[in-house]
């Protein structure tokens, strides 16, 4: 039994040593690349009636490192979908072992009967299956030969053409915030206002590092980020998961007012950007050759959380556009 083990073991050495050799998409493991992305909000523009006037102008910049690690190249993908082969293929693989594993049960059961006869004596064990192989050699043999195709098919390996990508270490990055709104509202409580509206200003600033989890330091070395990607080299594609800032960010909040239900002054907010929902979902891409030097950009329209035009939130503007812009350098 052991004997056609490693005979099907280096039947298949023998093979994947006849593959051609790696694509230029594999690249050695170990290897390091920094994976830069911008992401950047856009909207400006104004809701009018014959009463209220709402206008707008909203940028949002935030910009995140992270450094990416290969992996040992794999036959099969972790992120990709199987191919029909493949599930064809991983299925034959799986029937074969289990046909393997039928045909030498009864000899696995006579095993552990020796097993349980001499418990932790290893000289009886051995003593003992040195005659069970004598006694039964035509058995073991015809055993041999009926499962060695099996054993050959399940110990076969496709070629290495998937490459993962982790996050190693901890993601940086920083951000800027500058909005402004204006607000020009025809309310009964503003009848002793000029032109019997109020007006309320509100602008928004905030820029700096984007901050770490607060269990993490600056000289932390642990993984803080969940970027990652795969390369099929065969496919000529990837999956990228992008990163986003892991914490919300800061800005600070001028309110200018002359409707007498408005507090005026400056307050501490955050917010979270970008929005989750528009960028988590991993994209795949085209790929010829090594990942450095690539680079890419997707464009998502963004519709403002509320069309009531009396809503002054981080999220009112209406009609935005989300920017992402991304790039890969050695690391």
């Amino acid at each position: 039994m052991l004997q056609s083990l490693r005979t099907a073991l280096l039947v298949a050495s023998c093979a994947l040593a006849a593959l051609p050799a790696l694509s230029q998409e594999i690249v050695p493991a170990g290897t390091k690349a920094v994976l830069t992305v911008e992401y950047e909000y856009v909207s400006a523009g104004e809701r009018k009636d014959k009463y209220d006037t709402n206008t707008w102008s909203i940028r949002r910049v935030a910009t995140v490192t992270a450094t990416l690690k290969a992996e040992k190249p794999m036959t099969m993908p972790a992120l990709h979908k199987m191919e029909q082969a493949q599930v064809a293929d991983l299925e034959n693989k799986q029937a074969a072992a289990a046909r393997a594993a039928g045909a030498m049960q009864p000899m696995m059961n006579d095993v552990m009967a020796l097993m349980a006869k001499c418990g932790e004596d290893e000289a009886c064990l051995e003593r003992e299956v040195a005659a069970y192989g004598m006694g039964n050699s035509e058995e073991i043999n015809k055993t041999r030969g009926q499962v060695a195709p099996d054993f050959a098919t399940a110990a076969q390996q496709g070629p290495n053409r998937y490459q993962m990508w982790g996050a190693t270490g901890r993601q940086t990055g920083t951000y800027e915030i500058a909005e402004k709104f204006k607000y020009i509202d025809a309310d009964p409580i503003c009848m002793s206002r000029p032109g019997q509206r109020c007006t309320t200003t509100v602008e928004r600033i905030g820029k700096g590092q984007i901050p770490l989890p607060p269990d993490m330091k600056p000289t932390d070395k642990r993984v803080a980020g969940a970027s990652m990607l795969e390369v099929d080299s065969a496919g000529k594609t990837m999956i990228l998961q992008l990163p986003v800032p892991m914490m919300v960010l800061a800005f600070d909040e001028q309110t200018i007012s002359d409707d007498p239900e408005t507090t005026n002054g400056t307050e501490k907010k955050q917010i979270s950007f970008p929005p989750y929902k528009d960028v988590t979902k991993p994209i795949t891409l085209p790929l010829t050759g090594s990942l450095i030097g690539k680079s890419g950009r997707e464009t998502i329209k963004v519709k403002g959380s509320s069309n009531d035009s009396r809503t002054l939130d981080p999220t009112a503007g209406e009609d935005g556009e989300l920017v992402i812009r991304w790039s890969f350098k050695a690391g």
